[in-house]
């Protein structure tokens, strides 16, 4: 059975949005946003959704139609650190090929350093802008871009964004009458109504959020509001007939083919993270916890250690090495033991016996159990211990019972 979202996708939204059905539309315009450092499905369970390789092909498959245009609404990733640096450049190279027509810069965006935002804005041609978040030298800081004396583009960032000086969003809206207004918001639903009421009929607001798309977009004074969600699980698209819009979205699930651009862009930001060793810079809490390794537990618990052997929790680092994951440390960590702890996994051939999902990952560190065997395990497994790493995004459908059966011991 498909998802609502997914028939979503298929059907066409309610009639109050959609023009007459003997009209031709005049204008599609294909968004996304919110991507949030969500590159690529991590692969370890199946069916996963989104990706920067699933959207770049879809875009990329789409946009040659006449009247066509490519938008993206910003927040790129979320700007913790260098990891995230070396994400927003393969964005860059991805976009950059896709020939978009507006990038907005989002407040996540801007907590990136300048000169990283000025590489960005280099790397995609001048396609990184906005309306009101003034970064002079880095930022073209256009009011708008007009596209073809057809479409007037504004992008905008709610008001107390990081590192820029910011004008009021609602000062700088410019509707005009003669030309398809779309604004990129990149602010939360609230603000986005509140800009609303500035728009001339016909307009359309794309806006920030997270979790899954608006099922139905929202009217304000004429013009047309909704939201894709995040972590590029969907592309939008909007086809505008006689001056009303009729919104679809695109699920990127596994059926959607990798871009070959955008794949090449993945596999260059990869070999990247490990050329920096950032799986070796992580910072790791100092315990003094000591991990023995599932071959030692193995020792006294034979017909156990024998049950894990046949499960693909054994197997767990493998799976990364097959996709080339098995450096970057955002997927790591729920593939080997005790990542985060100094005592941990380092890599294989360091600490090869905390290679993969082992006895320790569930039941904690075994080196006082194993000095003194009267001290029990520090954790008592049970499905709490599962749900930091079987998450929605990377585990679909994960029901412990279900998976208990294949791993019991």
């Amino acid at each position: 059975m498909k998802s609502p979202l997914r028939l979503l996708a298929l059907c066409a939204v309610p009639a109050a949005f959609l023009a007459s059905p003997d009209s031709e539309p005049d204008l599609t315009v294909l968004f996304t946003g919110d991507i949030r450092g969500y590159l690529s499905p991590c692969g370890c369970s199946k069916p996963q959704i989104g990706g920067l390789l699933r959207m770049a092909s879809v875009i990329r498959g789409l946009k040659s139609a006449p009247n066509t245009l490519f938008v993206d609404l910003g927040n790129w990733t979320q700007a913790t650190g260098r990891q995230d640096e070396l994400k927003a450049d393969a964005i860059a190279e991805t976009f950059a090929s896709l020939k978009p027509d507006y990038l907005n810069v989002g407040p996540l965006d801007l907590q990136l350093s300048e000169g990283q935002l000025a590489s960005l804005a280099e790397a995609t041609k001048g396609a990184l802008d906005s309306s009101n978040a003034i970064l002079p030298g880095v930022l073209a800081n256009r009011e708008g871009r007009d596209v073809a004396g057809k479409v007037w583009i504004q992008g905008l960032v709610p008001d107390g964004a990081a590192r820029a000086t910011v004008t009021p969003p609602a000062t700088v809206l410019s509707p005009r009458s003669d030309r398809a207004h779309i604004v990129l918001f990149a602010g939360p639903k609230d603000a986005a109504f509140r800009l609303a009421r500035s728009l001339g009929p016909g307009s359309l607001l794309i806006y920030s959020s997270q979790g899954d798309p608006t099922r139905t977009p929202d009217i304000v004074g004429g013009a047309t509001l909704v939201s894709l969600g995040d972590k590029g699980r969907y592309v939008g698209k909007a086809t505008r007939t006689n001056g009303k819009w009729e919104i679809a979205f695109l699920e990127l699930g596994p059926e959607r083919p990798d871009d070959h651009e955008a794949t090449t862009a993945y596999r260059s930001y990869l070999n990247r993270v490990g050329e920096e060793r950032l799986l070796a810079a992580m910072p790791r809490l100092q315990k003094g916890t000591l991990f023995v390794g599932s071959a030692v537990c193995g020792g006294c618990h034979v017909k156990e250690y024998n049950v894990w052997l046949k499960t693909a929790h054994a197997k767990a680092l493998t799976t990364l090495e097959k996709t080339g994951n098995d450096k970057d440390p955002e997927c790591v960590g729920c593939h080997v033991v005790g990542l985060t702890y100094r005592e941990g996994f380092m890599d294989k051939s360091k600490t090869p016996d905390l290679a993969h999902v082992g006895c320790e990952s569930c039941h904690g560190a075994g080196g006082k159990h194993v000095r003194n065997v009267s001290e029990r395990a520090s954790v008592h497994a049970d499905a709490t211990s599962c749900a930091s790493c079987h998450v929605p995004e990377h585990s679909p459908g994960f029901d412990f019972q279900k998976y208990w059966e294949k791993i019991k011991h």
